[in-house]
């Protein structure tokens, strides 16, 4: 099997790395360790410096990207390399392809409209309508809680009903 290896300089979070990822080089006639998972496998291979420059690697047998999280100097100028997938770039096809319903936010009041549960960090698109705001006024200017008000949580998390 070949290893491709690179410098990868994204936070663990993100879920396409792929502008952060540097080539540092190939390595081919690679093993895996007798037993090992296919989420944190074990390469054995022989001593190569680039190795020591690299920090992820993609495996063209499982098809996945991992970290290196550490690597063992063993006999007869070998190496172990101890890895674990990432999983956010190695699926990053199908979670850029996703969609899906945000069910709690982590804000635990609901004043002066916060309500909205996205997180600011992360952009996308803003395609949807967040129901769950007192939002309905009577003639008299009382204010009547909707029907899809929020529903708080034993944990704080509110949940609201989120429509696209």
């Amino acid at each position: 099997m070949n290893l491709i290896f690179y410098k990868q300089a994204a936070t663990p979070n993100r879920v396409d790395k792929t502008d952060y990822l540097i080539r540092v080089g190939d390595l081919g006639n690679v093993q895996l360790k007798d037993t090992t998972e296919l989420f944190t496998p074990t390469f054995i291979l022989r001593t190569n410096p680039l190795v020591y420059n690299s920090n992820y690697v993609y495996c063209s047998f499982t098809k996945r990207y991992y970290y290196i999280e550490s690597i063992d100097a063993l006999s007869g100028s070998r190496i172990a390399i101890h890895c674990k997938c990432d999983v956010l770039h190695t699926y990053r096809t199908e979670i850029k392809n996703s969609s899906g319903w945000i069910l709690t936010s982590s804000e635990t009041t609901d004043t002066e409209g916060n309500y909205d549960m996205l997180h600011n960090d992360y952009p996308f698109e803003a395609d949807y309508d967040i129901i769950g705001k007192d939002l309905h006024i009577d003639a008299e200017g009382v204010t009547i809680p909707s029907p899809f008000d929020p529903v708080e949580q034993p944990d704080g998390k509110n949940i609201y009903l989120v429509i696209r």
